[in-house]
């Protein structure tokens, strides 16, 4: 098995960084314009892609509040199915926010966990910078 592990300090609140992970127009912030994104368990949030020719389907299993979000890849490419997306946020003392991000489950270290490890990074990156600035950046436009 191969995991995904990032963190990072953004300066927004908890709750604000909730909201950016559990929302569809927080999610067309930072990373695709086109999602359906919820934050209720046991519901599917749907994220599409230019070019895609389906989506990626992540059921929610966890979603507390300002604290946690936790989405099963049920849909989308094959390496994918099956892992597991974690958003742990906590609250740093002197204001701001501290994210930490695993994507685990995945088969081995290939062309597409590398590829998906950049890309990773790549987001968390823009959901910092959609955060602090208030400007959506998202990567994927439709």
């Amino acid at each position: 098995m191969a995991d995904i592990a990032l963190q990072i300090d953004i300066g927004a609140d908890p709750a604000d960084v909730y909201t950016a992970l559990t929302t569809t127009d927080g999610v067309a912030g930072w990373w695709t314009t086109r999602n359906e994104t919820s934050g209720t368990v046991g519901e599917i949030n749907r994220y599409y892609f230019p070019d895609a020719p389906f989506s990626w389907d992540m059921r929610i299993d966890a979603a507390e509040p300002g604290s946690l979000v936790s989405w099963h890849c049920i849909g989308g490419p094959p390496p994918w199915i099956g892992t597991d997306i974690r958003w742990m946020i906590r609250a740093k003392p002197e204001g701001g926010s501290l994210v930490v991000f695993d994507h685990t489950g995945f088969a081995g270290i290939d062309e597409t966990f590398r590829i998906v490890t950049l890309g990773w990074a790549e987001m968390v990156l823009r959901l910092r910078d959609y955060l602090e600035s208030g400007k959506p950046v998202p990567y994927f436009t439709h």
